[in-house]
């Protein structure tokens, strides 16, 4: 990769802290610049019903129910091509009032998750994110390591992520990575049994995060 192509993610550690900081919060900093992968590689999100101006500036074409809120949350489903119906001649079309999950989405999670598909259909958004180079010491490494541990930890136990509700995907599971990370920083669990502890406390971390992402929808 040419070096000019490259961006400066940061101290992964402060990053990460950062990055867990601003769960249920808006407006993430990322110098995204004229980039907008993750509106081309699209999946539908969800908004919430308390985001009214939000909903106000999308035609109810490109809406539906979600179904998993009984509050009146909706779905802002993609294009066939898989790219955001607000995405007028390459730039965000409601910018100002748009969703809450699109000022929360930070692509450097794929990075840091080293969850980055430039070939497949996310290949537009991983290419991005593989352009995001960040800086260690030594906590932040150990940091960064526990994160890839707890990627492989999902994968593992995909099943019973999914049982319970949680989406399978490139990039839900690096969020979810760095939500558990902490459980790994001691190294990974060694038995059966402190497996088993180990996953009930992922679920219960991820459902406490759930819950404060979800409570105002």
């Amino acid at each position: 990769m040419d070096d000019e192509a490259l961006y400066d993610a940061g101290d992964f550690g402060s990053w990460i802290q950062a990055r867990l900081d601003q769960v249920a919060s808006n407006d993430v900093a990322v110098a995204c610049g004229d980039c907008t992968a993750c509106c081309t590689t699209f999946e539908g999100i969800t908004i919430g019903h308390d985001e009214t101006e939000t909903l106000a500036a999308i035609s109810s074409f490109h809406l539906r129910e979600d179904t998993r809120f009984a509050n009146g949350a909706k779905i802002l489903i993609a294009n066939p091509d898989r790219t955001c119906p607000m995405l007028v001649r390459g730039k965000c079309s409601i910018y100002p009032v748009r969703p809450r999950a699109c000022r929360a989405f930070d692509c450097r999670s794929l990075a840091a998750a080293d969850l980055i598909d430039t070939e497949g259909p996310g290949a537009a958004l991983g290419a991005r994110a593989d352009q995001w180079v960040f800086t260690y010491d030594d906590e932040s490494k150990k940091r960064q390591l526990a994160v890839l541990d707890a990627v492989e930890f999902i994968h593992r136990h995909n099943v019973a992520f999914r049982s319970r509700g949680f989406t399978y995907d490139p990039t839900v599971t690096a969020t979810q990575a760095i939500r558990i990370h902490a459980l790994f920083l001691v190294g990974k669990p060694t038995t059966q049994d402190a497996e088993a502890k180990v996953l009930a406390e992922a679920i219960g971390i991820l459902r406490h995060y759930a819950n404060l992402s979800f409570a105002s929808r």
